[in-house]
């Protein structure tokens, strides 16, 4: 498992969402909210594989159903903004079984949230794509020890140094104070929450027996990487790639292996040669006391005709020539005279890398956002066909069709739901906008690709400044006797 997903959400009234929805959404269930008297059903889900409710010792046992317990929820809340539930969404490794990533969840489950006094809805989804992952609904409003529904906070009153209660502006009112009574919404949980859901994914991992794969919880930006995220792979393509048969993921998660690679090896060549630089203007600094002089011009012309003389030597490459031309023209460009303003150059340069590094993965992001939605849509579509053809059928023909089309099947849910979940979020189904804006991002990414050979060719003439500078100075050093 080479990648860790983590997200959390607030169900909240006044976003139009109900707790009694998404229960019946992450259990893949059909269910009705006595609240509003709507009705969800989620029952065509098919990759719903496991849903437990889980319960702390002071929750009445009829909360087992998570219909009356998300009903209860929505009739105890009564504002129009109210918070009704606390949504996670976590990665599970694929490298487990589905006994094993369930067992992982209700364990991460019960020491994290189960045994803090919360009510959690838990489901593991495993569509066969490689990608299993798990829902938790969360109550957000505590329980009393005889199993009534308590209060998220209090008002309490401002005291003075004497223990006398505050005025307040408003006329017969006195100051006040929001207490919460529990923690549960500190805003530090989120992170803590993750980083213990990767401590028990690895440990889970270990216990399995396997050596390799265990995830990081920090953000790339956090771990001071800008290395491009890889695609994830479903298990068809896995499949086709290991008989040798490329498939269009495989070809791109090469691509961005080599991507990175090159990020890397450019990033670690950088960093050598500020290191290189930062000791030559420390050293520098402490020779001019003794009346060294490396001035501008002379330096440049200096370093390039050793090149040159060197050049014409037998069995000496002929690169040696262009190394001359590349050497005087970046000491040039960057007015590089001595190793101070070598230093300079350097950083410059190494901001430059940063940023186009940092370009390049927001532009892959956004492709990659893009063609799933474009792919999503294809899919759609093309088994709209089949998906229609399963409806028509009567309950009893549907299973046959089933074994016949499965494939064609999934594929067509998966891509409905997808583009289910994007209409819910507010967006349009757009599907020639998408492809027009994939169109310009392939274009700029053409142009950094280009740009990042250029900077890779600054890095190399770079190069070609310290080495000289070292010869140089070897020239310069009295002998020894």
């Amino acid at each position: 498992m080479d990648f860790f997903h983590w997200t959390t959400k607030i169900v909240s009234r006044n976003k139009g969402k109900t707790a009694v929805a998404a229960a019946a959404y992450i259990s893949g269930t059909k269910l009705e909210n006595t609240w509003d008297g709507m009705t969800h059903d989620y029952t065509r889900k098919r990759h719903v594989i496991h849903t437990e409710v889980m319960l702390p010792p002071n929750a009445p046992p009829e909360y087992s159903d998570r219909y009356v317990l998300w009903n209860s929820v929505e009739w105890n809340e009564t504002k129009a903004n109210a918070q009704l539930a606390r949504s996670i969404e976590f990665a599970l490794p694929a490298e487990l079984n589905h006994e094993q990533n369930i067992a992982l969840l209700r364990k991460f489950v019960q020491e994290n949230f189960v045994d803090k006094g919360m009510c959690a809805d838990i489901a593991f989804h495993d569509k066969g794509d490689g990608n299993p992952h798990a829902h938790i609904l969360l109550t957000m409003r505590p329980l009393t020890p005889d199993g009534k529904w308590g209060d998220k906070s209090r008002l309490e009153y401002i005291l003075d140094a004497d223990g006398n209660r505050i005025p307040a502006k408003q006329k017969g009112r006195w100051k006040t104070r929001k207490v919460y009574t529990t923690d549960w919404d500190d805003r530090g949980n989120a992170e803590r929450w993750r980083a213990v859901a990767a401590d028990a994914i690895n440990e889970a991992l270990r216990d399995a027996g396997f050596t390799q794969g265990f995830v990081d919880p920090r953000s790339y930006a956090d771990q001071g990487v800008q290395r491009i995220p890889m695609v994830h792979e479903g298990p068809d393509a896995r499949a086709m790639e290991k008989r040798g048969i490329p498939t269009e993921v495989g070809e791109r998660n090469r691509e961005i292996r080599q991507q990175n690679k090159l990020l890397d090896q450019l990033e670690a060549r950088l960093a050598r040669l500020n290191a290189w630089a930062q000791y030559e203007k420390k050293k520098d600094e402490l020779l001019t006391a003794q009346g060294r002089d490396m001035s501008g011009e002379s330096l440049r012309y200096k370093l390039a005709s050793n090149i040159l003389a060197s050049s014409v030597m037998p069995n000496r490459k002929d690169h040696r020539l262009r190394d001359s031309t590349g050497l005087l023209s970046i000491m040039h460009e960057y007015d590089i005279t001595d190793a101070a303003s070598c230093l300079a150059a350097i950083q410059t340069v190494n901001a430059k890398f940063y940023g186009l590094k940092s370009k390049r993965k927001e532009n892959h992001e956004l492709t990659l956002e893009l063609t799933v939605r474009i792919e999503s849509y294809e899919k759609w579509k093309k088994y709209q066909k089949h998906y229609r053809a399963w409806e028509k059928l009567p309950e009893a023909k549907r299973a046959d069709f089933e074994r016949r089309y499965g494939y064609e099947l999934r594929q067509y849910r998966q891509a409905a739901d997808f583009l289910r979940r994007c209409q819910d979020d507010g967006e349009k189904i757009n599907y020639k906008g998408w492809r027009k804006a994939l169109a310009h991002l392939n274009k700029e990414q053409f142009m950094l690709d280009y740009q990042m050979k250029e900077l890779k060719e600054e890095v190399r003439r770079l190069e070609v400044v310290k080495r000289e500078f070292i010869r140089e100075n070897k020239q310069q050093m009295p002998e020894r006797h």
